[in-house]
């Protein structure tokens, strides 16, 4: 009898479990939901956020608004998302530069550990001032064998999406410059218009204004195929290192997350809202602003994205030094073997 009232009572709490879930999932959202951005505004994670704020809001019923919380290589922010209740109203804006917070010692969590929304990402260029002696990434090339260490560069801070592009580099095509950190993309070119260094390598939304205006020549862009901007064929960086196929793609994206623990009922509304807000004008808008690829990635694919150039990125500050934590501690596996 009293194993009847126990198994009675287990069903009951069960039954009772899954009806406030599924309450939970359906009533979702009624409040204004928070994106935490952790990058100082006026950046493409900034802008590619505030974006896809204004195209999704009509589709969740609720305002959603984006804060930016820089600091500690993102882990500030990181932090902050990741001990929020699981509730669906704070989410995390973040860029593929989070990949590398696990062995910067910035943070604990990986890209197993969140759902990832990508909305889109613009490519690496390599360019050098009007002035420069080079005319194309060969002749760069050649100075710099000639001269190892002998030539500058910049490509924003460590462990960003330029500076890990910059890393293949090295490790492919085993070419050598020394490498000066600025605290961001703009900085970096700011001081090759200033003479301060002889190369920078951002990306080509970063670059955009003053690639147009004449003040920057590009000589390489890190892709297979040549790149069309503004009257000018940028070739792609495989024509001159081919061995960087092999680790290609290796993009930039921008976007947001939730943890991967959110209830599934709100992780399905926001992919649904997701998918329809990219076709709207607010993210068609931002695309053309910082001449970005739009992907519109969610789901598995954007997880395998993420996980694959996590490995990427691990490895290579490790294998520089610059890592705090072994990527073996995260389980990341060594894609270069």
């Amino acid at each position: 009898m009293i194993k009847k009232y126990v198994l009675g009572l287990l069903v009951a709490l069960l039954m009772m479990s899954l009806s406030v879930g599924v309450a939970f999932g359906a009533d979702w959202p009624t409040r204004p939901i928070n994106i935490i951005v952790f990058s100082a505004a006026g950046g493409s994670t900034d802008l590619s956020n505030r974006a896809i704020a204004e195209a999704i809001k009509p589709y969740l019923g609720v305002e959603v608004v984006v804060s930016n919380m820089p600091g500690a290589l993102g882990g500030t922010a990181t932090a902050y998302v990741w001990s929020a209740p699981r509730d669906g109203y704070i989410w995390y804006g973040a860029s593929e530069g989070f990949l590398g917070l696990a062995v910067l010692g910035a943070h604990h969590t990986t890209a197993e550990d969140w759902e990832l929304f990508l909305v889109g990402g613009t490519p690496g260029v390599i360019s050098v001032r009007k002035d420069s002696p080079f005319e194309d990434f060969q002749q760069l090339l050649d100075a710099v064998a000639a001269s190892p260490g002998g030539l500058t560069i910049a490509t924003s801070i460590p462990g960003c999406i330029w500076n890990i592009q910059y890393l293949t580099l090295e490790k492919y095509g085993g070419y050598d410059l020394e490498f000066i950190p600025y605290p961001g993309s703009h900085p970096s070119i700011v001081a090759a218009l200033a003479g301060e260094i002889d190369v920078v390598w951002t990306g080509l939304g970063e670059q955009s204004e003053f690639l147009k205006a004449g003040e920057l020549r590009p000589l390489a862009i890190y892709d297979t195929k040549p790149h069309e901007f503004a009257g000018m064929t940028i070739p792609p960086i495989t024509d001159y290192v081919p061995e960087l196929v092999e680790i290609m793609p290796l993009l930039q994206f921008v976007g947001f997350g939730l943890p991967s623990d959110t209830p599934p009922e709100i992780l399905e509304k926001v992919t649904e809202a997701f998918h329809q807000a990219m076709q709207k004008e607010p993210v068609q808008r931002f695309a053309e602003t910082v001449a970005s690829t739009l992907y519109g990635y969610s789901g598995e694919k954007a997880r395998e994205l993420a996980k694959r150039q996590q490995a990427i990125f691990a490895w290579l500050l490790w294998e520089e030094g610059l890592a705090r934590v072994s990527p073996e501690e995260f389980g990341i596996p060594n894609p270069f073997e």
